[in-house]
């Protein structure tokens, strides 16, 4: 179905009003107190580039409710809001100004392209408001609306396309990133500006994949080197800071490297004979051996044999910087961060969804990839254009297929962590007793049956042995 009228660029509801902006530099704010139709917008803003992000900063102790456009040349609109309306007379940020006066960026530097403003991400109970400079990030005082630091997460040509932030660093603030180039996503500490953790979303089978969070040197560190402790469900962790071992009944023994660029990790079934480790039996040499081998899960079917090599690459990644470029299949693209339940949600172009969780061993936390989910039939549905949270678990994707045009939604409503779980542990526990009936069936053809099925074969071709 076309539509007339303009095409929308962004848009934002906050509470009882919706600010639309369309490709013709112009914001239409609507009252949506007597709902639709929208007739008539309340005001109408001209902006002097396309906006391409729009963000709402509430009320402070000692300010007024503010509304940040992003522009596509670069350039910030502040908008000061009573009664939900804006005042007149906006304030201009312009992210060139700032990169030359404040952070000493020649024009000449290649940071200094006027890249468009894709994301923004209130920080620090709404002190800050952190917002994408192509592969840079400038951090904004909301009060007084001078820039406070210039982050270099990613290098040119990658843009930083999304952000969203969280509290999964031992209850701190954190905020993520995500990029279009590297199709990488970092882990920022948001009260020292510390990089914590990189993970790459490239990989073609991620489920399971790990990675390190480091902790911030600003961060105090649990007392004591060896931990062990036992969880209310049984669990029991123990660790050293190079290794982590966590024994259950229910999904046996995991043991966990902890390295400086690479954390490996391997899951044995509950059936396996290992004992829970003993903290007077342990120590960091008995591990040493393990160090350098490739110790990713098993594999949850016979045709992913090249799995492990797809993990180890996204296993392999630096937590310093997100300079190595990895050039990602195009149905394997990034392209929004969706905070849902304590969880990280990462939908790519081919239609699948990374679930990302940070979870706690012992004094270590470690991100892992705990689910992907694809809808039914996700072939025909064509490329994810777009997905969004529109309540506290309810995700909506939208697919175009580019034949016709047409638009596909699919609605996830989320899983808690501990379901998806339960879930992954049962079929890995099913798959893993087929394929050992399998086994066992083939173990018991005899010998002389073998020897029959050749020398059938043999006399196909025309041979005169028996």
């Amino acid at each position: 179905m076309s539509c007339p009228g303009n095409k929308i660029s962004c848009q934002m509801k906050m509470r009882n009003s919706l600010w639309m902006a369309t490709e013709e530099q112009e914001v239409f704010i609507y009252s949506l107190k007597d709902m639709c139709p929208l007739s008539q917008p309340q005001k109408r803003l001209s902006c002097p580039a396309v906006v391409t992000c729009v963000f709402h900063v509430p009320a402070g102790e000692q300010s007024l409710a503010k509304v940040f456009a992003g522009m596509s040349d670069g350039l910030v609109a502040v908008y000061t809001l009573v009664d939900d309306l804006p005042l007149d007379g906006e304030t201009y940020l312009c992210s060139h100004t700032l990169n030359k006066t404040v952070f000493g960026l020649k024009d000449s530097d290649p940071r200094q392209r006027p890249y468009p403003v894709r994301s923004m991400a209130l920080v620090s109970s709404g002190s800050q408001l952190w917002f994408s400079n192509g592969p840079g990030l400038l951090v904004i005082d909301t009060v007084s609306l001078q820039a406070v630091r210039r982050l270099e997460p990613y290098k040119a040509p990658s843009s930083i396309v999304s952000m969203t932030t969280s509290f999964s660093l031992w209850g701190e603030e954190a905020v993520w990133t995500l990029d279009d180039h590297s199709n990488t996503v970092l882990l920022y500490y948001a009260a020292s500006y510390e990089l914590c953790a990189t993970y790459c979303c490239g990989n073609r089978n991620p489920l399971r994949d790990v990675f390190t969070v480091q902790r911030p040197a600003g961060m105090a560190m649990v007392a004591g080197d060896d931990i062990n402790t036992t969880d209310q469900n049984g669990k029991l962790e123990w660790s050293n800071r190079d290794v982590t071992l966590i024994f259950s009944e229910e999904a046996g023994t995991q043991i966990i490297m902890h390295q400086d660029s690479v954390t490996e990790y391997c899951s044995l079934s509950s059936t396996c004979s290992l004992e829970p480790p003993e903290a007077n039996s342990l120590s960091t040499t008995d591990f040493s051996s393990l160090k350098g081998r490739g110790c990713v899960p098993l594999p949850l079917n016979l045709q992913d044999s090249g799995r492990h090599l797809d993990q180890q690459a996204s296993l392999n990644t630096q937590p310093h910087s997100a300079e190595t470029i990895n050039h990602a299949i195009p149905e394997l693209q990034a392209f929004n961060l969706l905070p849902v339940n304590g969880t990280l949600w990462i939908p790519r172009r081919g239609g699948d969804m990374i679930i990302i969780e940070i979870q706690s061993c012992a004094s270590q936390l470690m991100g892992r990839v705990t689910a992907v989910l694809s809808p039914p039939g996700l072939s025909s549905l064509g490329t994810l254009e777009e997905a969004a949270l529109v309540a506290k678990d309810t995700v909506v994707c939208g697919f175009q297929q580019k034949e016709n045009m047409e638009w596909c939604l699919v609605v996830w409503r989320a899983w808690g962590s501990s379901k998806l779980n339960v879930f992954y542990q049962s079929y890995e526990e099913l798959y893993r007793s087929e394929s050992n009936m399998r086994k066992r069936r083939c173990l018991k053809v005899p010998h002389r049956s073998v020897q029959r099925i050749t020398c059938s074969s043999k006399a196909s071709e025309g041979t005169d042995e028996e």
